[in-house]
């Protein structure tokens, strides 16, 4: 807020001169901002951090979704509607893998080290780095391992590819897990911008130059598990160049420090955080995995187009909310209630905005969002697109509910909250996927989605009084 009204006093202020005056402030604004997005200028107000966080991250995922909306068109045309449901199931598994994977300590890092960091306790920050990624570590490849065994059973009877794809499929594993550490670590430590580039831009952009190599060198005998290994060579790329700028960018005394190691008893904390985010990709998950286990891999791909498609309505604000979870933890910390509420609105509102207009096409013109974009194998998925894109508009009018709730301490009540909308959602799936297919997935999904943001919503009113929709403090 008075980062805005400062700009807005100095647009006015240098409107009454003659133009030429005008250019050294207008340079220097735009040095300055450029200075705050690159992290090379620490933020004098709430509201300057949130501005170069959600400028720098807006940007980032306007550049990821693009380039993975390319990847997945491209994908689909290549690997036809049965290659692609193999793909994405393969990569459904890997995600939910990924939950028991990080044990929770990506978001329980966030906190701690922007705390560590306020209180200049760099020991504590190097030590509690270490010892995530050596859990996490030693975590995803037991998974990894024991998935492959199962996998070696439970796929035999589905022929060679679906199974080789899985196996492929599960390097990815600790590569996932450790990489949402590292995004932890930076996010914490306040690097925004710079700590999203190696997945937002590397990982997609290598993953296109080796799918381009990939259909140079097989043409149309181009299969999902060629595919799949692009993948994992793309994201270990974008893994060490990650891994080289949490290096650079650790502050010097945590660098020089001696690690201390927090109690392991501080994982507990990790613990309602892993059950969390347990639920929520089992929430994000369960239509894919059971439409792919009821109906096979070709409704998998289908489904897979409009869910990419409804799930591009929320980058916006979920490069946003991103942006906001440093912020949300120190304006609850101080008391500053007013401050948050104003943000919180104001953030729902823009977004909601701006999201409108492309869910409206999406709702109103699904078939020929479809088949322009990937293709008349494609255009099934329309009515999916359409009821997914109900579900995302009311996502983002609901507000960043489970961002507050987590950045304030009030984890179980998220845990709860989704947790009661993952079995919702599990128990539709069953129910209407045998009989409604595409529709009745996307009708799980999206209710599900409704019901989990309304029990969040209300807890955080509960909590500490703040109202996370696009009403604001208006309420019945």
């Amino acid at each position: 807020m008075q980062y805005a009204e400062r700009e807005l006093k100095a647009d006015n202020a240098t409107s009454a001169r003659p133009g030429p005056a005008t250019l050294p402030g207008i340079y220097g604004v735009f040095q300055d901002f450029l200075q705050l997005l690159m992290g090379r200028k620490e933020p004098a107000s709430a509201g300057e951090q949130i501005a170069r966080g959600t400028a720098g991250l807006f940007a980032s995922r306007i550049c990821f979704t693009g380039l993975m909306f390319l990847v997945s068109v491209i994908l689909a045309r290549l690997l036809s509607s049965g290659g692609y449901g193999a793909y994405t199931y393969a990569l459904a598994w890997v995600v939910l893998l990924g939950v028991p994977g990080i044990l929770g300590t990506d978001q329980l890092l966030v906190r701690e080290l922007a705390v560590y960091r306020t209180r200049g306790a760099w020991d504590l920050i190097r030590g509690s780095i270490r010892q995530a990624n050596a859990a996490v570590l030693v975590a995803s490849l037991a998974l990894a391992a024991g998935a492959a065994l199962v996998a070696k059973v439970v796929l035999s009877s589905r022929g060679g590819q679906s199974q080789a794809v899985f196996w492929v499929a599960l390097i990815l594993l600790p590569l996932i897990t450790l990489t949402r550490v590292r995004q932890a670590a930076l996010r914490g430590l306040n690097i925004l911008v710079l700590g999203q580039l190696p997945e937002t831009i590397v990982q997609p952009s290598m993953f296109l130059i080796l799918l381009a190599a990939a259909y140079w060198r097989l043409g149309k005998h181009l299969t999902a598990t060629w595919a799949i290994g692009t993948n994992v060579v793309a994201t270990a790329v974008a893994f060490v160049v990650g891994a080289l700028l949490l290096r650079t960018y650790l502050p010097e005394a945590a660098k020089g420090a001696k690690p201390t190691y927090p109690d392991w008893g501080w994982l507990r904390s990790a613990l309602p955080l892993m059950f969390l985010s347990s639920v929520a990709v089992i929430y994000g998950q369960a239509d894919v995995l059971i439409l792919g286990a009821i109906k096979g891999a070709k409704a998998v791909g289908v489904y897979g187009a409009a869910d990419r498609g409804a799930g591009l309505l929320a980058f916006l604000f979920t490069a946003a909310i991103s942006a906001m979870a440093p912020t949300i933890a120190s304006l609850y910390a101080s008391g500053d209630q007013q401050a948050l509420q104003r943000m919180v609105t104001k953030l729902v509102r823009v977004t909601l905005a701006l999201t409108l207009p492309v869910a409206v096409a999406f709702i109103g013109f699904g078939y020929w969002v479809l088949l322009w974009l990937y293709g008349a194998d494609y255009v099934a998925g329309q009515r999916a697109l359409a009821i997914l894109s109900v579900g995302q508009l009311v996502n983002v009018a609901m507000g960043p509910v489970g961002m507050l709730l987590i950045m304030t301490g009030h984890e179980k009540d998220a845990t709860w909250s989704i947790g009661i909308s993952a079995v919702v959602n599990v128990g539709l799936n069953f129910a209407l996927v045998p009989k409604w297919g595409l529709e009745g997935a996307a009708i799980s999904a999206a209710s599900s989605m409704v019901l989990w943001n309304c029990l969040m919503a209300r807890a955080v009113h509960k909590r500490f009084g703040i109202h996370s929709t696009v009403l604001g403090k208006i309420s019945f």
